[in-house]
């Protein structure tokens, strides 16, 4: 807190009480425009300004309250990278990465579920297939270059990108295929069933769809199963 806000609280609550009093003169408060007091007026300049500071803040704090909060994986990223870097800073500051609850993505990227999922294996972050060189002179100075592991975003979404594609590609194919050999209407419906479920299931874990686009792709997919069904009876 401002020390100087406790000193205006006070020249305020001594203005109000003066003219509060019986023995103060009548004054017309209705315009804010026409002040007759000069000395609320100057303190309502003084405020005016501490109460503009304030509200930054608040819209600064809100903002970073929206921010998403850093995956686990980063965060332990960044700890071994403390850990192999003995004394690159003071530990009083480096504690901050423990206090995972005030940490926030001031750069958020956006990632699928499927994406998460395959992030969360060592082994897949670590491949050979989107490693990439270090930038020049980055590891010039770091005692440990070898536990530094580069690795492409670009890669890695045509990755994901083209594992989604392939699913998409299997679930408008194969269907087709059961249904030609498969006899029966119910056991035909139970088949499509199964895949209207399964495609909703991929869209939702694998595009990072909301609701009610999944519920549209999966009608448009069940429509299409069903035209076949048709045709096949």
């Amino acid at each position: 807190e401002d020390p100087a806000l406790p000193t205006r609280r006070a020249q305020c609550s001594r203005t109000e009480a003066h003219h509060a009093s019986d023995e103060a003169k009548d004054i017309d408060n209705g315009s804010f425009r026409q002040e007759a007091l000069p000395e609320r007026t100057q303190l309502l300049n003084q405020i005016q300004g501490k109460i503009k500071e304030y509200n930054d803040l608040l819209i600064q704090h809100s903002t970073l309250c929206s921010r998403p909060r850093v995956p686990n994986r980063l965060i332990q990223s960044i700890s071994n990278w403390f850990y192999n870097t003995s004394n690159a800073i003071l530990d009083e500051e480096a504690s901050y990465i423990t206090h995972t609850h005030d940490l926030v993505q001031l750069v958020p990227k956006p990632a699928t579920p499927l994406r998460q999922l395959l992030e969360r294996s060592t082994r897949f972050r670590l491949s050979k297939l989107w490693k990439k060189k270090p930038p020049a002179n980055s590891n010039h100075y770091f005692p440990h270059p070898e536990t530094l592991h580069y690795a492409s975003d670009a890669r890695i979404d045509v990755f994901v990108g083209g594992t989604v594609l392939v699913l998409g590609m299997i679930m408008l194919i194969v269907p087709l295929w059961i249904l030609a050999i498969t006899q029966g209407t119910m056991e035909r419906l139970g088949v499509i069933t199964g895949f209207v479920v399964l495609f909703l299931a991929l869209m939702a874990f694998s595009t990072g769809a909301g609701p009610v686009h999944c519920f549209a792709a999966a009608a448009a997919y069940s429509a299409v199963l069903v035209v076949f069904l048709q045709i096949a009876n």
